[in-house]
C-alpha cells in the first residue's frame, strides 16, 4: 500500500477490529469438543477466554470493522487500498474458524473422502477420525449438499496438513484466501471494462466487513465460489479468437464454480449478456429480451454440461440433493423466520407459508429483472442473486459475499447505495448478536440496524473534519 495509506485512521480501527476478532474467537468455549481446541498455536489464548469476554471481543472487533471500512469510503483523491483485505485478514489467518462451524464439517468430509468414503451416503462423524469431536452434534449423522467439487478440495486441504486435528481446519482458509485474492484481482479489471467506479467496486466488494469477519474469519466455500465466478465474469468480455467467451469460456468456468456452490448458476446470464450489452441497449425491447435469452440458454447448457461432467467423473454424482432439506432445519437469519417470529402470537407458525410465497416472489424478482433490463445483464445478475437467496431454507453473510462484488459494479443511486452500505452493516452484527449472545432473529436485526445506524454517525462526524469543499463520496 502507498505510505499515506497507512497514516489513515480506518485501516488501523479496521486492523485493531480484526485482532479483536481473531483473539475473541479463539475462545476454547466455542468449540463444539468438550476438551476445546486443544492443540495449535493458540491452545493457552483459548483457555484464558471465557465465553463471555470472547463473545465482547468478536462483536466489539465486527464493530470497529465496520466503523474503519466507512472511515474508508472512497472519495476523490483518495483510492480505497487494493491490498488492505491482506492486512485485515492477517489476525485471522491462524485462529479458528470466526462464528462457524462449517469449516469442522469440510475437515471431517475431507477426512471421508481421504478415506475411500461417499459423504453424501458415509455421513459426517461415521467415519470417527480427528475431526469427528469438534463437528457439531446438529450435523452430526447427517450429509451435507455441497456438490462435489467442493468435498475434493476439503479433501486436498486436510491431506495438505496432514490430517492434524488443528491445521486440517485452518487449512480450509487456504480456498477462502484464494476467492477474495481473485475477487480483489478480477473486481477492479471487470469494473474498469463495464465503465465503473474500480476504488468503489473493491470497497464494496472486497474490503467489506462481512468479506473480512466470515468469508475469510469463517473460511466459508462460498469465498472460492464467488472469486471463480468473479473470474468467469471477466473472462466473459476478453477477446478469444475463434470460440465465443461469454457463451462457452465463460459458462465452462461458471460450471465449475457451481461444482463448488450451486449459487453461481445465476452468473451465466452477466457472462452471456455482457460482451453484447452495448449492443442490446440500441436493440427495440422485444429483440433486446429475445437476444439476451437464447444467450443465456446456451450459457446454461453449458454451464450445466460442466457441472454434470464435473459431479461425474467425481464418481459421487448428485448425492448432495437428498440432504437439502437438513439447511433448512436449522433457524437462521431469514425473512421467512423474522416472519414466522413475528407471528408467533397468533399460536401458528407460519415460516413454511412465508417462506414458500417469499420463494415465489423471488422468482418472479428474477423474471421481471430479466424482462424489464435484459440491456442490463450484470444488474439482473446482482440483484436476481440477493433475491435467490430468499428462495433458500437458509441464509447466512457469508452467502451475500458474491452480491456485494456484483453490487460494485452497478451505478447505484445514492439512497440504494446507503441502503446497500448500512444493511450490510446491520445484518453483520445482527448475525453476531444472535450467533454469539442466542438472541432471536427480530431483536438481532433490530440491533444490527441500532448499530449500524451509530456506525453511521460516527462516520458522518467524522466527515466534519474534512476540509470544506472536498467533493461528497456516494454516501454522501
Amino acid at each position: 500500500m502507498p505510505a499515506s495509506t497507512w497514516r489513515l485512521p480506518g485501516v488501523w480501527i479496521g486492523f485493531v477490529g480484526s485482532v479483536l476478532v481473531g483473539v475473541g474467537g479463539c475462545s476454547n468455549d466455542y468449540s463444539f469438543n468438550p476438551l476445546g481446541w486443544g492443540v495449535g498455536p493458540i491452545a493457552a489464548l483459548a483457555a484464558a477466554i471465557d465465553r463471555p469476554t470472547g463473545n465482547l471481543l468478536v462483536a466489539s472487533g465486527c464493530i470497529l470493522l465496520s466503523v474503519g471500512w466507512l472511515l474508508l469510503v472512497p472519495r476523490a483523491g483518495r483510492l480505497a487500498p487494493p491490498l488492505l483485505w491482506l492486512l485485515w485478514a492477517a489476525p485471522l489467518l491462524i485462529v479458528p474458524p470466526v462464528m462457524s462451524g462449517d469449516p469442522f464439517l469440510y475437515a471431517d468430509l475431507g477426512w471421508i473422502m481421504a478415506h475411500g468414503g461417499n459423504p453424501y451416503l458415509d455421513v459426517l462423524g461415521s467415519y470417527g477420525g480427528p475431526f469427528d469431536p469438534f463437528v457439531d452434534r446438529f450435523w452430526s449423522g447427517n450429509g451435507v449438499a455441497y456438490p462435489p467439487l467442493a468435498l475434493e478440495i476439503n479433501r486436498l486441504m486436510v491431506q495438505l496438513a496432514g490430517m492434524h486435528p488443528y491445521w486440517g481446519v485452518v487449512a480450509q482458509r487456504l480456498p477462502a484466501l484464494v476467492g477474495v485474492a481473485l475477487v480483489a484481482t478480477f473486481l477492479p479489471r471487470l469494473a474498469d471494462r463495464v465503465g465503473a467506479d474500480r476504488n468503489w467496486a473493491v470497497w464494496l466488494g472486497v474490503l467489506n466487513p462481512i468479506a473480512v469477519v466470515h468469508l475469510i474469519g469463517g473460511a466459508h466455500n462460498d469465498t472460492l465460489m464467488a472469486g471463480v465466478v468473479v473470474f468467469a465474469l471477466w473472462l466473459s468480455i476478453q477477446t478469444v479468437p475463434r470460440i465465443s467467451a461469454g457463451l462457452v469460456l465463460a459458462p465452462v468456468v461458471i460450471g465449475l464454480a457451481m461444482a463448488l456452490k450451486q449459487q453461481a448458476g445465476l452468473a451465466v446470464i452477466a457472462a452471456a449478456g455482457l460482451p453484447v450489452a452495448a449492443q442490446l441497449v440500441r436493440l427495440p425491447w422485444l429483440q433486446r429480451v429475445v437476444a439476451l435469452g437464447w444467450r443465456t440458454a446456451v450459457a446454461t447448457v453449458v454451464a450445466l454440461a460442466t457441472f454434470v461432467a464435473v459431479s461425474l467423473a467425481s464418481g459421487l454424482g448428485f448425492g448432495w440433493t437428498q440432504w437439502l432439506s437438513q439447511m433448512g432445519r436449522a433457524r437462521t437469519m431469514t425473512l421467512s423466520v423474522a416472519i414466522g417470529d413475528a407471528f408467533l402470537w397468533t399460536g401458528r407458525d407460519l415460516t413454511s407459508l412465508a417462506n414458500t410465497v417469499i420463494a415465489a416472489l423471488a422468482v418472479l424478482g428474477v423474471a421481471a429483472l430479466l424482462l424489464l433490463r435484459p440491456e442490463r445483464p450484470l444488474l439482473v445478475t446482482a440483484w436476481g442473486s440477493l433475491l435467490v437467496l430468499f428462495i433458500g431454507q437458509a441464509l447466512h453473510p457469508w452467502y451475500v459475499g458474491l452480491s456485494l462484488a456484483l453490487l460494485g459494479l452497478l451505478p447505484l443511486r445514492r439512497a440504494a447505495t446507503r441502503w446497500v452500505v448500512f444493511v450490510t452493516i446491520g445484518y453483520l452484527l445482527a448475525y453476531s448478536f444472535t450467533n454469539l449472545y442466542n438472541v432471536p432473529v427480530l431483536p438481532s436485526l433490530a440491533g444490527g440496524l441500532v448499530v449500524g445506524c451509530l456506525c453511521y454517525a460516527v462516520w458522518t462526524v467524522s466527515r466534519r473534519t474534512v476540509a470544506a469543499g472536498e467533493p461528497v463520496t456516494r454516501l454522501g
